[in-house]
C-alpha cells in the first residue's frame, strides 16, 4: 500500500528551498524571490508562501524584511534544519510501518484462531477418524477465582495430558507456554489418552477444591 504524504505543503516548500540554499543555488546574503514570485514558481497561494518563509525565519535560515524582501541568512541553519526535518520524517515513516505490521499481526491471528477453532471443531466432530485428537476440557467450577501457571498445575506429570491451546473469551492461545496461566471458565485444549482425560478431570477439581 504506498503512503501518502502528510506533510503540509509549506512544509515542502519551506524544505525545498533550504535544499536550494545548502547545495548553494541561494547564497547567504542573496535576496532571493518575492512571495508573488516562489508562489508562481511553486504553484501554490503566496499564503502558503508566507507560511514558507515565516517557518524558514523562525529557523533562522532567511530573515523578512518587510517592504524589502527575503534574505538567505544562514546555509548551516538550512542544513540542520533539512537534517532535522529527515529524521522526523523517517520515524513517522517507521510509525506507519508499524501500524501496518500490527493490522497484519492482528489479521493473522485471527485467522489463527479461526483455524484452530476448525481444528477443535472436526476432531469434537469426528474423533475416531484421526488417531490424534484434540480433547476440549472446560474449568467451569463453583469458585470465585481460580489462576495458576501450567508450571504450577504440572499437568503433563499429574494427569498425562498434554495442553496444546488455552480458549478464553473467544481467543485461543496456541502452545501456551509454562508460565502461563489457566483461570476460571477457560477451555484446556489437550491431548492424551482415554485415561489421561478421566484424571486431568479429577485433578482438576481437586485443584478447584484446594482454592476454596
Amino acid at each position: 500500500m504506498a503512503k501518502k504524504n502528510s506533510e503540509p505543503i509549506y512544509m515542502r516548500v519551506a524544505m525545498d528551498v533550504a535544499g536550494r540554499i545548502v547545495k548553494g543555488e541561494l547564497k547567504e546574503g542573496q535576496k532571493i524571490s518575492g512571495r508573488t514570485t516562489f508562489a508562481g514558481e511553486y504553484s501554490v497561494s503566496p499564503e502558503t508562501i508566507r507560511k514558507s518563509m515565516g517557518l524558514l525565519e523562525e529557523m533562522n535560515i532567511v530573515t523578512v524584511e518587510h517592504g524589502t524582501g527575503i534574505y538567505v541568512a544562514s546555509s548551516q541553519k538550512a542544513e540542520e534544519f533539512i537534517e532535522v526535518y529527515t529524521i522526523r520524517a523517517s520515524i513517522n515513516e517507521l510509525k506507519e510501518d508499524l501500524m501496518e505490521l500490527l493490522a497484519q499481526r492482528d489479521a493473522i491471528e485471527k485467522k489463527m484462531n479461526q483455524t484452530v477453532n476448525s481444528i477443535v471443531d472436526y476432531s469434537s466432530r469426528f474423533k475416531n477418524v484421526e488417531q490424534v485428537v484434540v480433547h476440549d476440557y472446560h474449568l467451569a467450577f463453583d469458585c470465585e477465582q481460580f489462576e495458576k501457571s501450567i508450571e504450577e498445575l504440572k499437568i503433563w506429570e499429574n494427569t498425562g495430558a498434554t495442553v496444546v491451546g488455552i480458549r478464553r473469551e473467544g481467543r485461543t492461545i496456541l502452545s501456551p507456554s509454562l508460565k502461563d496461566t489457566i483461570k476460571l471458565d477457560d477451555r484446556l485444549l489437550y491431548v492424551g489418552d482415554p485415561q489421561s482425560s478421566i484424571r486431568l478431570g479429577e485433578y482438576m477439581r481437586q485443584q478447584m477444591e484446594d482454592e476454596q
